[in-house]
């Protein structure tokens, strides 16, 4: 992992980019952790964007609750509904 400063970043951010695809660079602003520059491929970023939505969040955490509270469906129930 690479530790810099935000004027470090700011004064080469293309180098900081192509190392972010290699490790994790925590970027510092006086001296305190602020950020961290993480290398997203094509293939991750709807998967990054699903965690990180609020709605999205709450709507599983709702579902989740909903399910501990009046437990799931069963597999046959499921199975009838497909068959039928």
């Amino acid at each position: 992992m690479k530790i810099a400063s935000v004027k470090e970043v700011k004064d080469n951010l293309s180098q900081f980019l192509k190392k972010a695809e290699e490790e994790d660079v925590v970027i510092t602003k006086n001296g305190r952790p602020t950020a961290i520059l993480h290398h997203l491929g094509e293939d991750e970023l709807e998967d990054y964007l699903l965690e990180h939505d609020p709605k999205f969040k709450r709507k599983i955490e709702k579902r989740w609750k909903d399910y501990l509270e009046n437990g799931g469906t069963s597999i046959e129930t499921i199975l009838k509904g497909l068959a039928g």
